[in-house]
Order: structure tokens, then sequence, then C-alpha cells
């Protein structure tokens, strides 16, 4: 009798929340009619509620699935339908990650170990710098050097730091990274031209304009490479290799993380909305 009685109870409560024009479940009379009912229903929620099931409604749903529902019910579904992706599909996607960063990591630690014989068959050959006349008739500086590779790679593309300065002085005029990617690629035995202009806005050329003048003991130069690339855009030898690799592996790590504690957050009841 006493469930009874709730049932009827709970259905004078309905009947009178539906006279007195205020929806408590989605109607699924027409397209129209539970637009103006989810209206209606989330006008009608606190804040943090009323976030949860505009969020819920905007995954998307059939008519058909949310008709007749209650606020409660719909935010349920899309909390539970949330969670079935990120364990079916976003998670078991972010775990592979891990493995492949892992052997990206093991193959960066390798290129590291063979760099220094690698370097060693490159050879840089009449390093000059001067000040020529630019396209607006300003005089602006240029590095050059040329290339022989003596290793058995093909080279396309050096990523290099070069620092220009007086022998002997404390710091350099110039000091600046570049990226020079060869028309055709240096194949082993061959020496081919290397050319940069040093930007004189750069951090590290504030001084640059002292250079204009060579000085009496010439120009003192460094050049070291960061990164070499074969045909394929391949790292044939990169300094920065390991640490990107590591941080790569860490950021893989962490969105897996983040992920898991997610759908647990959701599992427990967590909001739908941020």
């Amino acid at each position: 009798m006493r469930g009874a009685l709730g049932a009827i109870v709970l259905a004078a409560s309905l009947a009178l929340a539906a006279c007195e024009g205020k929806p408590t479940v989605i109607d699924g009379a027409s397209k129209e009619a539970a637009e103006a009912s989810i209206a209606a229903l989330g006008a009608g929620l606190p804040p943090g509620e009323r976030g949860d099931f505009e969020a819920a409604i905007e995954m998307g749903w059939p008519l058909s699935e949310i008709a007749g529902k209650t606020p409660a019910e719909v935010i349920a579904m899309a909390r539970a339908r949330r969670v079935a992706e990120m364990r079916e599909t976003t998670i078991p996607a972010l775990a592979a990650q891990i493995p492949e960063a892992e052997a990206a990591l093991e193959a960066a630690r390798r290129n590291e170990a063979s760099a220094g014989r690698f370097l060693a068959a490159l050879a840089l050959v009449n390093p000059q710098f001067v000040w020529r006349p630019g396209a607006g008739g300003e005089s602006e500086p240029l590095l050059s050097f040329n290339l022989q590779n003596g290793s058995s790679e093909a080279i396309l593309t050096i990523v290099f730091r070069a620092t220009v300065g007086a022998k002997g002085a404390a710091a350099p005029w110039i000091d600046e990274r570049f990226t020079f990617k060869f028309a055709e690629a240096v194949t082993t035995g061959e020496t081919k031209f290397v050319f940069v202009t040093p930007d004189l806005a750069a951090p590290g050329n504030a001084a640059a304009q002292e250079s204009r003048v060579e000085p009496d003991g010439g120009y003192a130069y460094a050049i070291d490479f960061v990164r070499v690339e074969d045909l394929n855009g391949r790292a044939i030898m990169d300094d920065e290799g390991v640490a990107k690799a590591e941080a790569a592996l860490q950021a893989a790590k962490d969105a897996l993380a983040a992920a898991e504690a997610e759908a647990k957050r959701l599992e427990g009841g967590g909001a739908l909305s941020p």
C-alpha cells in the first residue's frame, strides 16, 4: 500500500506541475516541444545542475532517447556515455602512445651516442663574415661557410648556432641560431655552400653593429650543429633529441593519468560542465 500510495502521489505531483506549465520531463511530442521543455527545465535548475544539463544536451541525443527523461536522468546518461568513450577509446589511445614515446626516447639516446662520430665526419671550410649592400640599399651582415660531408649520410637540412666576434673578446657580437635547407642534399664526399643573414634585432645580436669593422686580429667564428636532417627529415643528429623525447614521454604519461583521473571523477558523479 505504501508503494502504491507513493506512485499515486508522484503521479499527482507530475500532473500538478504540468497543469502549472512547469514540465518535469522532456516533452517528446515534437522537436519544438522538446526544445521548449528543455529550456523550461534548465531554467528551473540550480546553476551547477543547469550547467550539467546543458552540457548533457549539447552532447546530442535522438529525441527518442531523452523523451520522458528528467534532467537528472539525462545528466546520468551523458556521464555514462562520456565515461564509456574515455574507457573504450580515449584512454586506450593515450596508453598506446607511451610505448611509442619510449621507443622514440631510446632512438634519441642511440642517436646521441653516435652524434660525435657523425660530426667528426663533417668539415666546415672557409668561414667568412662580411657586410654587404642589402636589397633596400642598407648594409646587412652575411655569414657563410662550406660544408664538406665526409659521412655516409645525405644531408638536406642543418640547424646550427653561430657566433661571430673579435678574437679574444669576452662576448661575441653576433650569437644566433639558424636553420638552413640545401636546394639539393649534400651527399657523401660533396661540399656545398651555406650562407645565412643574421637578424640584427635578435637578442644575441645586440652588439652586431660593432662587427662592421673587422678587428685587427680578424673575426672569431664558432659554429655548433644542433640538428642535422636527412632527405626524409629524419634527425641524423640532434643535440636536443633526448630532452625532447623525454618531455614527449612525460607528456604522454601525464595525459594518460589525467584521462584516467577524469574518468574516475565522472564515475564518482563529478560535474559534466567545467
